[in-house]
């Protein structure tokens, strides 16, 4: 990194210039004059002082922002959900640590994620089954895991239907994190306003905060009963819990008839009639990491030179669990000795057995040896003999935005388990983030040097925001009123960035907001109130007509004026046509002319025939009936994000 750039003859012309404005008596500028000879010379040897500041290393540079209290940030793991889906219903356990990874592509890096705890799926049927219409349950016995309801509960939305009429399935063991398939003989439905394999329906359990709580629906063959009986495969939130709703407290996985697709008060004009109802659990779902673990990694032999570093082959390197250490095997002899990990060798001593990990480099660097005032040396940390085997019991690497996978992309089960049919994940992974990089530790360092850990200004608000939590992408603070609260909005970070951004991955979970709201409570001033908010998103649609030059590709010239659409009209990377801004400055106004121009910019694009800017409510997706004719005008601390782009590309006659 370049920290001062100035050369000799600019500072001699500076010196100069101060010549005459401090020191007008001063008449002799000749070089012959000695002082214009002390200033270049002083001049020179500032100019090599810079040259030897501007080669520090890196890691100096590392050691330099410890000693003020800053290190960069480690990488940060993706998590995921991972679904497991059983060859048959009889019932299995997935261990801790099982790891499920993407397909591996030739030139491509294996991204490996392991499962944070055990998964237990019990072989477990159906014990409970009611119907509820009109505020009142009807219950049907149910023998050997088969209900056959009679007349009374065999029709579960009523007649006619209603909205809010449910069928309810009561399971005598916890179901939450479980994957239950449905098998239903019934007769079809018939819909009101909704075309077949529409979802008519929600599936839903009750949670121990007496919410219920949307299940997923894997695949269903009734087509919401609009197909008659088949199978239902329903993923349970792990928000189950028990409730006394009919024959006793049980898990309840209730079906609950939904407001028609056309805004009709029931989904079905004729609702379908059970005539019988089973469940099985065939799988399960557990949280996992981006991580992959070695085993026995053998690193080499050692030089026995104290300060000495050797490489791990996988880095990032996470943190260090229990049995994760440097094992050192001495010539001719037989044990593997353990060495332990530290974080600093200041309080080693000679014979300490110590080692440190970079985790982000995977370096394993052993305890230097430091010249004393009397001239000896003293070693900080033990070195092993020259000739000793290395070797690294285990460790686990991963972390990055390597790790954002999409829905489905994991697939392989490793090591193969006996029982398992398939693995994937059903959502996108987040959260995962690279290293900090230096130059943004530099720039944190500065502004903490500055402000060091209190709040005071609007501008130390938004730093420590962000400083709170890697999630945290941005954070725009504006000013209390008087007797007001500090508002505080927040931004989270979402990867990949440049496109369609969705309010939901724009709106900060309430894990989030309380890391946030935790981290603020202790740099806040006495009598200074703080209030969290999801940031103020103004939302912008563009509809735009092209000409396109006759050699250019339509489909290509449509999908690039969209991408560098939503790329400029971003909150996180907004306001540059590259899509290396850090995001649109809150408050600015977009005006319509800025479009043109990132339009133009477009290889292939002749002539813009028509572009028209439209507000868009984010929530529903609704653009405002008229096109905004001017400048559109924001509020302090609002930004702009896109909605739907509308881009249609002819040939240019």
């Amino acid at each position: 990194m370049i920290l001062d750039d100035v050369r000799f003859q600019e500072l001699v012309s500076e010196a100069r210039t101060r010549i005459v404005r401090h020191s007008p008596a001063w008449t002799e500028h000749n070089v012959s004059d000695p002082g214009i000879t002390l200033i270049e010379l002083f001049a020179w040897l500032t100019e090599i002082l810079s040259y030897r500041i501007n080669r520090i290393p890196d890691r100096l540079h590392e050691a330099l922002l410890e000693l003020v209290g800053v290190r960069p940030a480690p990488p940060q793991q993706a998590g995921v959900d991972l679904r497991f889906i059983l060859t048959e219903p009889v019932g299995a356990v997935i261990p801790e640590g099982t790891e499920v990874s993407a397909p591996r592509t030739a030139g491509g890096d294996l991204v490996v994620f392991r499962t944070d705890t055990e998964l237990q799926v019990p072989a477990l049927g159906l014990s409970g089954y009611a119907v509820q219409r009109g505020g009142e349950t009807l219950s049907a016995p149910v023998h050997d895991g088969i209900a056959e309801p009679g007349d009374s509960a065999q029709e579960p939305f009523g007649r006619p239907p209603a909205v809010d009429d449910a069928l309810l399935l009561g399971f005598a063991e916890p179901i939450g994190g479980l994957v239950v398939r449905l098998q239903l003989d019934c007769t079809l439905a018939e819909a009101e306003g909704a075309q077949s394999g529409e979802p008519g329906l929600r599936w839903e359990t009750l949670g121990a905060d007496g919410e219920w709580h949307q299940a997923t629906v894997i695949s269903d063959e009734t087509g919401a009963f609009l197909l008659g009986g088949g199978a239902i495969t329903v993923e349970v939130p792990s928000e189950a819990a028990p409730a006394n709703l009919a024959d006793g407290p049980m898990h309840w996985l209730r079906c609950r008839a939904a407001q028609g697709a056309d805004g009709s008060d029931t989904c079905y004009r004729r609702g379908p009639s059970v005539n019988s109802v089973s469940a099985e659990v065939i799988g399960g779902v557990v949280r996992g990491h981006h991580a992959a673990t070695v085993e026995n990694e053998l690193i080499g032999s050692s030089e026995g030179i104290a300060g000495a570093s050797y490489r791990l082959r996988h880095h990032p390197v996470l943190t260090l669990g229990p049995g994760e250490v440097l094992e050192v095997r001495e010539q001719g002899a037989d044990e593997w000795v353990r060495w332990r990990p530290v974080e600093s060798f200041s309080l080693s001593g000679p014979a300490d057995r110590h080692f440190q990990i970079v985790p982000p480099t995977g370096e394993l660097r052993f305890g230097p040896a430091i010249r004393q005032p009397d001239g000896g040396w003293r070693r900080y940390g033990a070195v092993p003999p020259a000739g000793a085997a290395l070797r690294f019991s285990s460790y686990r690497y991963g972390g990055g935005t390597i790790g954002n996978v999409a829905a489905r992309a994991l697939s392989v089960v490793s090591p193969s388990l006996t029982g398992v049919a398939a693995a994937t994940n059903p959502r996108p992974a987040t959260g995962g983030m690279d290293p900090e990089p230096l130059e943004e530790a530099r720039e944190r360092a500065r502004l903490e040097i500055r402000a060091r850990t209190r709040a005071v200004t609007a501008e130390d608000f938004e730093r420590l925001t962000v400083a709170a939590s890697p999630e945290v992408a941005r954070s725009i603070c504006t000013s209390a009123q008087a007797g007001g609260a500090v508002r505080v909005h927040l931004l989270p970070r979402v990867d990949p960035a440049d496109r369609q951004l969705e309010l939901a991955e724009l709106t900060p979970d309430e894990e989030l907001m309380r890391k946030v709201a935790t981290a603020l409570e202790r740099r806040r001033l006495l009598g200074t109130s703080i209030r969290l908010l999801p940031a103020r998103l103004r939302g912008v649609s563009v509809v735009v007509d092209v000409r396109v030059s006759p050699l250019a590709d339509l489909e290509r010239v449509q999908q690039d004026v969209e991408h560098a659409l939503y790329v400029y009209l971003n909150p996180l990377i907004g306001g540059s046509p590259t899509g290396v801004g850090n995001g649109w400055q809150a408050g600015r106004a977009l005006n319509p002319g800025e479009l043109f121009g990132i339009v133009y910019a477009i290889d292939g694009v002749e002539f813009v025939n028509l572009l028209r800017m439209y507000e868009t409510d984010l929530v529903t997706g609704a653009q405002a009936p008229k096109p905004t004719e001017t400048q559109l005008t924001l509020a302090a601390d609002e930004l702009i994000s896109s909605g739907k782009h509308i881009v249609r590309a002819v040939y240019n006659d």
